[in-house]
């Protein structure tokens, strides 16, 4: 499981995990008070730490279309955008999905 990072007795990041077959979706938040401070990068390791010990060797998550700054964490960490798209049900904005091999 990814522990949850704190700063000043708050929680400031999430990651939840939706695994199937070989693949670990993730879904990944952070406090845009903590943006800048490393714990995006936490989270994705903590998240491939959790996909391998769950025996999983692809992680994937989709992002925000125009979350330049999601995208750009994103593609440092080794995670590539697939092509695909998708209306996020809940806001109807565009998503576009990215993966991670890891095995």
């Amino acid at each position: 499981m990814t522990p949850i990072p704190w700063r000043n007795s708050q929680p400031v990041g999430f990651t939840l995990f939706a695994p199937g077959p070989r693949i670990l979706e993730i879904y990944l938040g952070v406090d845009p008070a903590a943006w800048g401070g490393g714990v995006a990068g936490r989270l994705l390791r903590g998240a491939e730490d959790h996909a391998r010990e769950i025996g999983r060797d692809t992680l994937e998550l989709w992002v925000i279309n125009d979350n330049e700054r999601a995208v750009g964490v994103y593609e440092k960490a080794g995670w590539v955008g697939t092509g695909e798209t998708q209306r996020n049900p809940s806001s109807g904005r565009l998503e576009r999905r990215f993966r991670k091999h890891i095995g």
